[in-house]
């Protein structure tokens, strides 16, 4: 469900490691190797909100309908049929070939396929676009993003090249410019840490900074599989508020830069997940404001 300026992942575990879910109108991209759950990600994501009345448009290069219905049938999502049978969830499959200039041709389908504005929006993958390498065709890739932040929250599916540790100049170019990257691999051993997901990048909001297990379970999909110790180290310590009122009260007798000053203080006590105590840090910055405030005074 998309609401208060996120949109759940679906994604079992994962929207506490991303301060809540994807953020409103940015571009998501789920990154990986074949066969580590990319697909498997964005049917997630977009059945978790057609299942709380949202609606979804997926847009897939690869698969046909029909691939996608036997697919989300194969994990128990059997209820795919509903959605698209009663026009919730539309699927388009486009071919690369016929984009002539990916920019105009991929945001023009996405707005005139959207009928609400609660709509997923998913492109899997965005495969055939980052081949152009051109400046030219880069410019047009930052006008695809641009255009499709404009008409929704989106998950788009990249695919990682063989040789995972070089990064080609095609697919590197969306990663620079996505709010989010996530990145999922599968080393094949079978062992606790075989599968792992980490979120490279959440632009403009706190997350995990971890490697995290996760599996895929029939009937469920993704599932991670963090510690305590992982999850604790995301969550906001209450038990240093003394000292962040403290430090605001110290800021009272700085007029204006005060003001601020407090509400900077306060979001910093809202996202301290340190255990440490923020004393140090607070007399730091107090008393760099401090010599900005006397200059201007």
């Amino acid at each position: 469900m998309i609401k208060q300026g996120r949109a759940s992942t679906g994604i079992y575990g994962l929207d506490d490691l991303l301060g809540g879910g994807f953020r409103e109108n940015t571009i998501n991209i789920v990154r990986g190797g074949t066969g580590v759950g990319k697909t498997t990600f964005a049917l997630q994501y977009s059945l978790f909100g057609l299942n709380r009345g949202d609606k979804a448009l997926y847009i897939s290069f690869e698969m046909s309908e029909e691939q996608i219905i036997r697919d989300c049938n194969d994990i128990g999502w059997v209820e795919i049929l509903y959605h698209i049978k009663h026009g919730n969830l539309k699927i388009i499959q486009l071919f690369g070939e016929d984009l002539t200039f990916p920019s105009l041709d991929l945001a023009e389908i996405v707005r005139t396929s959207l009928s609400a504005s609660n709509t997923r929006i998913v492109i899997d993958p965005l495969t055939y676009p980052t081949f152009y390498s051109e400046k030219e065709k880069r410019k047009s890739l930052s006008t695809i993003f641009q255009e499709l932040r404009k008409l929704g929250t989106i998950v788009i599916v990249l695919e990682e090249p063989a040789d995972s540790n070089h990064v080609a100049e095609g697919s590197a170019m969306p990663l620079y410019l996505a709010d989010t990257v996530i990145h999922l691999q599968n080393l094949g051993f079978g062992e606790m840490y075989d599968r792992t997901i980490r979120i490279m990048k959440h632009r403009g909001s706190k997350h995990g900074d971890s490697l995290y297990p996760y599996s895929i379970e029939t009937g469920f999909g993704i599932v991670l599989r963090p510690s305590e110790k992982q999850m604790d180290r995301v969550k906001p310590k209450t038990k240093f508020d003394n000292v962040f009122k403290e430090a605001i009260r110290k800021t009272k007798s700085m007029g204006n830069v005060g003001e601020l000053l407090s509400a900077r203080i306060d979001a910093l006590r809202k996202n301290w997940t340190h255990d440490d105590n923020p004393s140090h840090v607070l007399d730091l910055i107090l008393e760099e404001e401090k010599k900005g405030h006397a200059k201007n005074t």
